[in-house]
């Protein structure tokens, strides 16, 4: 199997992977999704002021004075989210999913109306569409793509940037993914719910760590995309990515990210393993497994890394990696399992 990506793919993932790099350097705030409680006005309508952010991580606050009816999402992550907790009715549009979405959402996200453009719509359609709250990448919010924060909220459109998406060090699942499922059941008043898919959550993650706990000498990674034609692109600290290795007992050895580079920048690691994010290009389906592997032992250029010769490959999908949201848990249990499959083994009998 050639390794293969379009045109258009190649700008998808040069925004996702440089341009949140190339932004400019505010430090991220402390507290990610912070929201004030919602509140009931003098005249008891509602009222939940969400702080978010501008493109480049400014702290921007915003208030709701109704629940949201027309969404437009333009991060597959969220649109996924907002179907977990049961919130189709409220959403406009938004894009095709960049895999195949989790199996409980599957059915209700092939129902839902797809957006004209593939990734990014633009500002005439939208203003055609008419939305009341738009979801979707911090770097997409610009004069030339979506159009400014700020100039939507002054139009009295709600805006939310995934704080995963962020040009920032380090986003983890505390101040990442948890922040964006409180604040999206703040926003839509489905707290019980987001509160309750946080718990789950967290008691996945719970085993995952005390099954890797006292892990004496860490597995090492490196987090790889292949584009074809001989480059690839590393994940770093800044992104999720970094934390859900962590988190699942790994330790990444590349913490400086590395877009679009030749394989003698990858060859400088020998890790144990290798998470190679793949990509389908069709929006029903991931890569499985088998067909990754062989996908990344065909690459010459890489056949020399003993993580490839050992078959230490493992495959998470792109849609899975900036997910942004639960997925994330998804990636960490396989990841923790791959790496020491002997300590889940254990934990299994002991229940």
């Amino acid at each position: 199997m050639k390794l293969y990506m379009s045109n258009m793919l190649k700008i998808l993932l040069w925004v996702i992977l440089v341009l949140p790099l190339a932004a400019c350097g505010h430090e991220n705030p402390e507290s990610a999704g912070s929201v004030q409680p919602v509140s009931q006005s003098p005249d008891g309508s509602y009222s939940v002021t969400i702080n978010n952010y501008d493109r480049e991580g400014n702290p921007l606050a915003y208030t709701y004075r109704q629940v949201p009816e027309r969404v437009i999402i333009t991060h597959p992550g969220a649109t996924e989210l907002l179907l977990e907790l049961g919130l189709e009715k409220h959403i406009l549009a938004t894009i095709a999913p960049y895999g195949a979405p989790p199996a409980a959402v599957a059915e209700q996200y092939a129902k839902l109306n797809i957006l004209k453009a593939r990734y990014v719509p633009t500002q005439e359609e939208l203003l055609e569409l008419q939305p009341d709250m738009i979801i979707g990448w911090a770097h997409n919010f610009c004069d030339s793509e979506l159009g400014e924060v700020k100039t939507w909220q002054q139009r009295g459109v709600g805006t939310y940037i995934l704080s995963s998406t962020l040009s920032k060090p380090s986003p983890t699942l505390e101040n990442a993914v948890y922040p964006l499922i409180l604040d999206i059941g703040n926003i839509f008043g489905v707290q019980d719910k987001a509160a309750s898919y946080i718990k789950k959550c967290r008691e996945r993650i719970e085993a995952v760590t005390a099954a890797v706990k006292g892990v004496s000498i860490r597995k090492t990674l490196i987090v790889l995309q292949a584009h074809g034609n001989g480059t690839f692109s590393l994940y770093g600290s800044q992104y999720l990515t970094d934390n859900m290795v962590a988190v699942a007992g790994g330790e990444n050895l590349s913490k400086l990210p590395a877009s679009f580079i030749g394989p003698e920048r990858v060859l400088a690691f020998d890790p144990d393993y290798i998470v190679f994010v793949s990509y389908s290009g069709n929006a029903a389906e991931d890569i499985q497994d088998a067909a990754a592997v062989a996908q990344l032992r065909q690459s010459r250029e890489l056949q020399s890394m003993r993580a490839i010769r050992e078959g230490n490959i493992i495959n998470i999908p792109f849609n899975v990696v900036n997910n942004g949201g639960g997925r994330a848990i998804e990636a960490i249990e396989k990841i923790a399992r791959r790496l020491y499959p002997e300590r889940f083994s254990l934990q299994q009998k002991g229940n």
